[in-house]
C-alpha cells in the first residue's frame, strides 16, 4: 500500500465509520472504537500488502494531541461538579482504586519487566481516563513504540472480557451487594454537554465552527510545545544535565495541552462550538486505526507474559478495590459500573453499557466522568510514575 493511499484511507474511514454506527444498529452495538481498531489489526496482520509502519506511527502521534485537545473543549467541568455529586464521588474511588493497585503490583513485579515505572504510569493513564492517555504518557515519558504495543495489546484483551462482563451479569452480581440506583442527580445533557445541542447549521458553517476548533486544539499544542522549550531551557540554566531536561520534554508539552484545554472549556464561546466533541471523537478513531496497524499478532505471542500479567493484575486490583470502597461507601450498583466504565473504557463505551444496564439516567455521569478521566489521567499517571521511580530498579 503506498504511503497516499494509506493516508487517504486513514483519514476517511473512521469518517465512514462514524456515519455507519448511526445507520446500522449492529455496527452501533459493536462500536467505532472496537471496528477502527480491528479494520487496523487486520491491516497490520494482512499477507497482501504491507503498510507503511511510519505512516500510521506519525498519524497517531499527531491525532492523540488534537484529539486530547478537541475533546477536552466541549465540557462544562463547573456543572458536572455541582450535579453529578455521587459519580463524581465513585470516579474518585475509582482513581484511588487504579492508583493503589499501579503502585502495588509495581513494587510486586519491580525486576522482572524493564522500566516498569514508566509502564505503571502508562497504566494509570488508560484506568483513569482511556487509551488516548496512556499514549499520550508513553510519548511524554519517552516509551518505545514496541512496549506500548504491548501494552494496548494487553489491555484490549482484559478490557474485551470486562467489556463482556459488563454487558451480561456486573449489574446482577454487584446488586447482591450494593444498593440499586435512584435517580436524585441533574441528568440534563445540556447542562453539561453542549456537543449535544442540536442546531439548524449549514454544512459551511459547520465547517467553519470545525476549523476554528481545529485552530484553537493547534494553539493548544504549539504554546504547549513553546512551554516545553521554555521548561527546558529553564532547567539548563539551572545547571541539569541535558539527559535529564529531555526527559521532562514529554511530560511539559502533556501538561500544557491538558491544562489549556481545561482552560479554553471555561469559555463559553470556545465550549459551545458545534460538534466539537465528535470532531475530537473522529481524530480519536484516526488514533486506534493506527494503533490497531501497528499490532502484529506474531510478536504479540512471543512478547514478555509478565508485561500481560502485571496488565492483568494491575486492572483487576484496580476494579476490585474500587467495588470494595463503592460497598464500603454505599454507592449504588450502577453509578459504579458506568464510572468504573469511563475510568476503564472512556466515554466511548459509556452508550453501550448505559444501554446493557438499562438506565439511561446514567448517560451523562458516564461520559463526563469519561472525559473528565481523560483531563486528570495525564497529570496522574506522570506524577505516579515518577513517584514510583524513585523505589525501584
Amino acid at each position: 500500500m503506498s504511503s497516499v493511499i494509506q493516508i487517504i484511507f486513514m483519514l476517511a474511514f473512521p469518517a465512514i465509520v462514524a456515519e455507519l454506527v448511526k445507520r446500522n444498529k449492529i455496527a452501533g452495538m459493536i462500536g467505532p472504537v472496537v471496528i477502527c481498531y480491528a479494520v487496523g489489526f487486520l491491516l497490520g496482520n494482512n499477507n497482501l500488502f504491507e503498510i507503511n509502519k511510519e505512516v500510521s506511527k506519525t498519524t497517531y502521534e499527531i491525532c492523540i494531541l488534537l484529539a486530547i485537545a478537541l475533546l477536552l473543549l466541549s465540557t462544562d467541568f463547573v456543572n458536572w461538579f455541582k450535579h453529578a455529586g455521587k459519580a463524581v464521588f465513585s470516579f474518585v474511588l475509582a482513581i484511588v482504586g487504579v492508583v493503589c493497585s499501579a503502585t502495588l503490583w509495581t513494587f510486586l513485579f519491580n525486576g522482572k519487566i524493564a522500566d516498569i515505572w514508566k509502564i505503571a504510569g502508562m497504566l494509570t493513564g488508560v484506568y483513569i481516563g482511556g487509551t488516548p492517555n496512556m499514549a499520550a504518557i508513553g510519548f511524554s515519558l519517552g516509551v518505545k513504540q514496541e512496549v506500548f504495543i504491548l501494552l494496548n495489546a494487553s489491555d484490549v484483551v482484559m478490557s474485551g472480557l470486562y467489556f463482556l462482563l459488563l454487558m451480561t451479569v456486573a449489574q446482577r452480581l454487584l446488586l447482591n451487594f450494593l444498593p440499586s440506583f435512584r435517580r436524585d442527580e441533574n441528568t440534563d445533557r445540556e447542562s453539561t454537554f453542549h456537543y449535544t445541542r442540536k442546531g439548524n447549521y449549514t454544512k459551511k458553517q459547520l465547517l467553519g465552527y470545525f476549523a476554528i476548533a481545529f485552530g484553537i486544539a493547534v494553539i493548544i499544542i504549539g504554546l504547549s510545545f513553546g512551554f516545553s522549550e521554555l521548561g527546558k531551557m529553564l532547567l539548563l540554566s539551572a545547571g541539569m544535565n541535558e539527559q535529564s531536561v529531555n526527559e521532562f520534554a514529554g511530560p511539559l508539552i502533556l501538561f500544557g495541552i491538558t491544562a489549556l484545554g481545561i482552560a479554553s472549556s471555561f469559555s463559553d464561546k470556545i465550549r459551545n462550538l458545534p460538534n466539537t466533541y465528535e470532531f475530537g471523537e473522529y481524530f480519536l478513531l484516526i488514533f486506534c486505526l493506527g494503533i490497531g496497524s501497528l499490532s502484529n499478532f506474531n510478536e504479540l505471542i512471543n512478547s514478555s507474559p509478565e508485561t500481560f500479567a502485571f496488565v492483568a493484575c494491575v486492572m483487576v486490583t484496580a476494579i476490585s478495590v474500587h467495588y470494595l470502597l463503592a460497598f464500603i461507601f454505599r454507592i449504588d450498583a450502577d453509578t459504579v459500573l458506568i464510572t468504573s466504565t469511563a475510568g476503564i473504557f472512556g466515554p466511548a463505551f459509556i452508550g453501550p453499557v448505559a444501554s446493557a444496564l438499562k438506565n439511561k439516567n446514567i448517560v451523562v455521569s458516564g461520559l463526563t466522568t469519561g472525559l473528565a478521566g481523560y483531563a486528570v489521567a495525564n497529570f496522574i499517571g506522570v506524577a505516579l510514575a515518577y513517584f514510583l521511580k524513585s523505589f525501584v530498579i
